[in-house]
């Protein structure tokens, strides 16, 4: 068998409140139920830039319809999954979000990440302490993504095509940097 490695790489557990829809059986209505016992929600925050200088977007949190994990179709299908982006003000407060925005990009800069990417976090919704699930480099592009719906909630809305028409001149510029080397 082969031999074990030499170190592993452990994260803290943590557990996080499941946001989910309800719906009332007598009006039909749905809303959004959150016991917020643990204080920690899993989101999704996109970041664009230059290395160093990386932007983050609003973060997203994704609302369950059924059972305790996200099925495949909520992930990947347009029109099944949920996201709020950004959390409502009964989840965390703006300056909870702005807080998630900068160690976010905290973590993108240590992280060397440059043009667009996706980190999923844990945060805590009283101090936006943020602890990094994953960095997506190459995010999916799916119907669903969430990008787009981040970039246009930002106070200065980035609509589908500047953010491609961004994302691709900062490739182009890395590409001249790396030709002029």
């Amino acid at each position: 068998p082969p031999a074990p490695p030499a170190a592993w790489l452990l994260e803290p557990f943590i557990e996080t409140d499941a946001i989910s829809m309800v719906r009332d059986p007598e009006t039909g209505d749905t809303s959004i139920a959150w016991a917020g016992n643990s204080r920690w929600v899993e989101v999704t925050v996109a970041v664009w830039g230059r290395e160093g200088e990386m932007r983050a977007l609003s973060p997203s949190v994704t609302v369950r319809e059924m059972g305790a994990v996200l099925s495949l179709e909520e992930k990947f299908q347009g029109g099944t999954g949920i996201n709020l982006t950004p959390p409502p003000e009964d989840i965390c407060s703006a300056e909870v979000i702005e807080t998630v925005k900068r160690n976010i990009e905290l973590a993108a800069a240590t992280l060397g990440v440059e043009g667009f990417s996706r980190l999923d976090a844990f945060m805590h919704v009283d101090t936006g302490e943020v602890m990094i699930i994953e960095a997506n480099t190459v995010p999916g592009m799916t119907p669903s993504t969430v990008i787009f719906h981040q970039a246009l909630a930002e106070d200065q809305p980035v609509d589908p095509r500047a953010f491609f028409r961004r994302v691709v001149q900062l490739a182009a510029d890395r590409h001249e940097q790396r030709e002029a080397r």
